[in-house]
């Protein structure tokens, strides 16, 4: 199966990995084309790395080797041919209204396209078995991925799956630290570095429970603590003023496992949702 959004996934391991893995990342995202046809030795010389650099390169990205690569890359190419970078446009001083609303919306847009590439169907669907397999589902976020966390919490309530969230650190820490082997912990962070976030997957691991990330697609220390990763693209730096398009991508991927979920377990998902519908009726109205 090829590997979904190689190109994002190459500039998301520059950012994260060793200076020579994080030259070879920049020379092929400057020309794919060239890299998907020259020899691995000549790709190493260029980049002045070493052979068996690239091919840990290759293999970090989920590749066997180099040939595989090769062979994603082509296929990415040759599907898509703005999968290279998501560029947005930077809201200036001075922007009208109409500027500001049609940047954001365009930002919006690029970045849950790009999440939708970058997310990996094996893992969603071993994800969403891991939430039916459980005992309970542990939500954590701080921020704005609370927030998500807050969503993905109401969804599942909602079909009578039991979640444990806790608003603040202390709550979450107290709840990984009971965190039973046959539970989940879901871990919300865009950065991936948030230091409470990586320590409690860490802790949930410990405690012999599996941990998913909802992260960025090379996500770093929380990615490195998770059994699986759910990516979001890099689509905001990571010192910004507020969470947006990540905030907008990490909802997109609770969309996505939400629906799965139901879909795994149609009957039941549906009776709950149907017996938690509140019908609003007009004022003076009662039923028969």
């Amino acid at each position: 199966m090829p590997t979904r959004g190689l190109l994002l996934r190459i500039r998301e391991c520059g950012h994260s990995s060793s200076p020579a893995m994080r030259r070879l990342a920049e020379d092929i995202g400057r020309d794919p084309h060239a890299a998907s046809v020259c020899s691995i030795r000549d790709l190493a010389a260029a980049s002045h790395t070493s052979a068996s650099t690239v091919v840990r390169f290759c293999r970090k990205l989920g590749c066997d080797g180099y040939k595989e690569f090769q062979r994603e890359l082509v296929y990415e190419l040759a599907s898509t041919d703005d999968t290279n970078d998501i560029t947005f446009e930077d809201i200036v001083p001075g922007d009208v209204a109409e500027h500001v609303l049609r940047k954001v919306m365009q930002s919006s847009i690029r970045s849950m396209e790009a999440t939708s590439r970058l997310i990996d169907p094996v893992a969603l669907e071993r994800c969403v078995q891991a939430i039916m397999r459980c005992r309970v589902v542990n939500l954590y976020g701080v921020g704005a991925s609370l927030l998500v966390a807050r969503d993905l919490e109401q969804k599942l309530t909602r079909v009578d799956k039991e979640c444990h969230m806790r608003e603040d650190w202390h709550g979450q820490l107290l709840s990984v630290r009971n965190i039973h082997p046959d539970d989940l912990a879901i871990v919300f962070s865009y950065s991936g570095l948030t230091h409470e976030m990586v320590t409690l997957a860490r802790k949930a691991r410990e405690r012999g429970a599996k941990v998913v990330a909802v992260t960025r697609a090379m996500g770093g220390q929380l990615a490195d603590e998770a059994d699986l990763v759910l990516g979001v693209a890099s689509s905001e730096p990571l010192v910004r003023s507020g969470a947006m398009g990540s905030r907008l991508s990490q909802l997109l991927v609770v969309d996505a496992l939400f629906a799965l979920y139901v879909t795994r377990d149609y009957e039941r998902c549906t009776k709950m949702m149907l017996r938690n519908f509140d019908e609003k009726k007009p004022e003076g109205v009662t039923s028969a």
